[in-house]
């Protein structure tokens, strides 16, 4: 009898498998894989990765930086690696976000990296969307533009700069701090960005959030500060004579204006705010995770600085590379992960400052 019922289970086992078909793989821990890759000594690490990644043939890589510039940095990487193309998609940050999210809901995600504005990889981390992955070449970052506890990189941030029209400001005039703007002489006459949280941030950082507070409340009931949105725009209008400073402006946008023969120049303040960096991260239910790690991996090496920092003029996180405009003060960046955490808090407190 019980052998009876041991061929009938069997068979039931087998008649099973073929209607409702295998089992499930189990998803495949990336996290786990890339740390024990990393783990290996250096030669072997990049053997498992080339390895890995030659198998996989393709990268599927999200972000928001202009295709253009994307695509200097692709170029370079397939020198190293002609094996792996580089599939990239180009939205706004918001975008990436809300794709990776369906996505990773529906179970099938179609991007292995993300590259966005740092402020929303707190929420995709703790939705495990992506995950840690501490790359070799962290060390050689500048500080401040990683995060320690989730080893998440940043590739590039924004300086901010005080920029003003030399029709209008004379040189020694220029306000050489946050708080020389409070002085009579520039009572309507000063523009800030409408959106311009991440700097509010930067202030809360720098000041402390009561004296923030008060301060932005004194640029807008004393010295009738105007919004408008658009950094570009706002540095045009302010090289076009109808506003004498722009207060938050990028630097960027100051050295190519000025470049060009605008009127405007900028001033550095002591330290030089800096904009939450663009981070790249590797995607929890990445399919091509070798090659994932291996282009991650290349976005944080001098080569790729080189590229950004001389050609593109990007502030850039590698401490071995220059910036072609130095502040030539201490920078103090404005940290994604702290400020991510607090974005809603931080944007409903401007807006209820400024309007």
């Amino acid at each position: 009898m019980r052998t009876f019922f041991i061929r009938v289970l069997t068979v039931l086992v087998i008649t099973s498998v073929f209607v409702l078909g295998p089992p499930p793989p189990v998803e495949a821990d990336i996290e786990t894989m890339l740390a024990e890759i990393n783990r290996s000594p250096t030669e072997q690490r990049l053997k498992s990765l080339i390895d890995g990644a030659k198998k996989e043939g393709v990268v599927h890589y999200y972000g928001s930086t202009l295709a253009t510039d994307t695509q200097d940095l692709i170029r370079d990487f397939n020198k190293r690696y002609p094996f792996i193309e580089v599939r990239y998609t180009r939205f706004g940050a918001e975008k990436v976000v809300s794709k990776v999210m369906m996505e990773h809901r529906s179970g099938v995600s179609s991007a292995d990296l993300i590259c966005i504005r740092g402020t929303f990889f707190p929420e995709l981390l703790d939705r495990k969307i992506i995950i840690k992955y501490k790359s070799p070449m962290l060390p050689f970052l500048r500080k401040g533009f990683s995060d320690p506890e989730t080893h998440i990189p940043g590739i590039y941030g924004t300086g901010y700069t005080i920029i003003y029209n030399t029709t209008r400001v004379k040189p020694a005039e220029a306000p050489k701090s946050y708080e020389d703007l409070l002085h009579p002489r520039w009572k309507g006459r000063m523009v800030l960005d409408h959106d311009a949280h991440d700097w509010f941030a930067g202030m809360i950082d720098l000041l402390g959030e009561k004296r923030a507070v008060d301060f932005l409340k004194r640029l807008v009931a004393e010295q009738g500060l105007k919004l408008k949105r658009g950094h570009t725009l706002i540095t045009q209008l302010t090289a076009a004579g109808e506003h004498d400073l722009l207060i938050d402006g990028y630097v960027h946008n100051g050295v190519e204006y000025k470049s060009r023969g605008a009127p405007v120049d900028y001033v550095f303040t002591q330290p030089t705010l800096v904009k939450p960096p663009n981070m790249i991260a590797v995607m929890a239910k990445a399919a091509h995770p070798h090659a994932a790690a291996l282009l991650l991996d290349y976005h944080l090496t001098k080569e790729a600085h080189e590229i950004m920092a001389h050609k593109q003029a990007r502030w850039t996180t590698r401490a071995d590379v220059k910036w072609l405009t130095e502040p030539g003060t201490e920078i103090q960046i404005i940290s994604p992960f702290k400020w991510g955490r607090r974005y809603n808090e931080v944007v409903a407190l401007f807006r209820k400052i400024t309007t």
